[in-house]
């Protein structure tokens, strides 16, 4: 592999891990997904143009590894956002999950 395809690969990775967490925050507040996603489609396409233009190899298809590594570091970001929201949400506001005094 050599340096521009390890560096798209890295960039690939740290943009999915930023726009995964994006995702999950935009999922946990009610917004539009959609600025996360484009963002990070925008880049990942980019990525991907670079990568195929510098593949060194005869077969032409590392591209796919920076293709497959953004898309698993979007997943990953969310996935790995999402618990840490809900715990935030849990400590912010504990007198949401006690249960309701009955006065009699």
């Amino acid at each position: 592999m050599t340096l521009p395809l390890l560096l798209c690969t890295l960039i690939a990775l740290t943009s999915g891990l930023h726009f995964g967490g994006r995702f999950a925050q935009a999922h946990h507040a009610g917004r539009s997904l959609l600025p996360a996603t484009l963002a990070h489609g925008g880049v990942s396409t980019a990525l991907v143009v670079v990568a195929a233009l510098t593949d060194p190899t005869a077969a032409r298809l590392l591209w796919l590894a920076v293709a497959a590594v953004s898309l698993i570091a979007l997943a990953t970001g969310a996935l790995w956002r999402a618990p840490r929201l809900t715990r935030l949400a849990l400590t912010d506001a504990p007198e949401a999950l006690a249960p309701a005094s009955r006065a009699a």
